[in-house]
C-alpha cells in the first residue's frame, strides 16, 4: 500500500503545483511538468528518488522565480522522503540512535538559522531541510521501536499537506517579493490566503489543533521510549520552530500591504488545504485511520 499511497501524494503535489504554475507563471510550468514526469518514473524505483535531494537547494544556486523554487524544493522534498522511507524499510540501517541524535541537533541549528533569515527563498529551503530532518528522526525512532509502518509515515503525510499549504499560500502573497519582511500587511488585502499561510505556519510549528502537532506528538512519545534526551531535544527544536514560523505569521498580520488581484481557484485550493490541516489536527483519529491502511 505504501507505493500507491505515495503515488497519490506525489500526484496531488504535482497537480497543485502545476495549477499554480499555470495561473501565476506559465514559464515555470515546463519545469514543474518535467519534475512531475520524472517523479512518476522514480516511483517505479523508490531508491532512485535520492537524486532529487540535489533540487532542494537549487534555487540558491541559480536565479529562479518563486514558482520554480516551490516545484524544485517542496516537490523534491516529498520525493526524498519517499526514498528515506523505503531505505529505512529495505536496509538494516546502523547507528539509529546516533542518526536520531544528530538529526535532532541539526534541526535546532537550522531552526536558529531560520529565525534570523530574511531572504524568503532561503527561509523556505531551510524549512524544507528541517522537515526532512524530522523525517529522518521520525523514521529512526520508529525503526528502533519496531513499528516503522504508520508511525514512520506520519511525518511525511502531514508535511505534504502543510508544506503545500505554506508554499502555495505564500506563492499568492509573495509575488515579486524576495524578503520575509516584505510580506507585512497581507492580511488586510488578501484575508483568505493569509489565513491559509498562517494556518500552515502554525501547523509546521507543531501547535495543537493542527495536523503537524499529531506527527510531533507521536514522534516525542515514541522518542521518549528510546531516549528521554532525544525527546527533550525534539521539544526544544519545536520551540525554536515556533519562533521561526511565527515570524512569518507576525509579518502577515501587521502593517499594510498592496492589493493584488489573484485567481480565485488558488484561494479555494489554499483554503481547502488549510481546512485539511485543521481537521486532521482536531480529529487525529482520521489520519490514524488513513495511515493504518498504508
Amino acid at each position: 500500500m505504501v507505493e500507491p499511497f505515495f503515488t497519490i501524494l506525489i500526484a496531488l503535489a504535482a497537480m497543485l503545483l502545476g495549477i499554480y504554475s499555470f495561473l501565476h507563471d506559465k514559464k515555470s510550468l515546463p519545469s514543474v511538468l518535467l519534475l512531475a514526469a520524472t517523479a512518476f518514473v522514480a516511483v517505479l524505483y523508490p531508491l532512485a528518488c535520492f537524486i532529487f535531494v540535489l533540487w532542494i537547494p537549487m534555487g540558491l544556486l541559480k536565479k529562479v522565480n518563486y514558482t520554480e523554487l516551490a516545484a524544485m524544493s517542496l516537490f523534491s522534498a516529498i520525493l526524498v522522503s519517499f526514498f528515506l522511507f523505503n531505505a529505512f524499510i529495505t536496509f538494516d540501517v546502523p547507528y539509529l540512535l546516533l542518526i536520531a541524535s544528530i538529526s535532532a541537533v541539526l534541526i535546532c541549528v537550522f531552526a536558529i538559522l531560520g529565525i534570523f533569515e530574511d531572504d524568503l527563498k532561503k527561509f523556505l529551503i531551510i524549512s524544507n531541510v528541517i522537515q526532512l530532518l524530522f523525517v529522518v528522526l521520525d523514521l529512526s525512532i520508529a525503526k528502533m521501536n519496531g513499528y516503522i509502518g504508520d508511525h514512520g509515515f506520519i511525518q511525511i503525510f502531514n508535511y505534504t499537506i502543510a508544506g503545500l499549504t505554506l508554499f502555495l499560500a505564500l506563492g499568492v502573497l509573495a509575488r515579486n517579493k524576495t524578503r520575509v519582511s516584505q510580506l507585512q500587511g497581507s492580511w488586510f488585502v488578501n484575508k483568505w490566503n493569509d489565513a491559509a499561510a498562517t494556518i500552515a505556519c502554525l501547523s509546521l510549528a507543531g501547535l495543537p489543533a493542527f495536523n503537524m502537532f499529531v506527527a510531533k506528538w507521536v514522534l516525542f512519545t515514541d522518542g521518549f521510549n528510546v531516549s528521554p534526551m532525544i525527546a527533550l531535544l525534539g521539544i526544544f527544536a519545536a520551540l525554536l520552530m515556533f519562533i521561526m514560523y511565527y515570524k512569518i505569521v507576525y509579518m502577515l498580520l501587521v502593517g499594510w500591504g498592496e492589493h493584488k488581484h489573484e485567481a480565485r481557484v488558488m484561494t479555494w485550493i489554499n483554503a481547502s488545504l488549510a481546512i485539511a490541516c485543521v481537521i486532521l489536527g482536531l480529529f487525529p483519529f482520521i489520519q490514524f485511520w488513513i495511515l493504518s491502511l498504508v
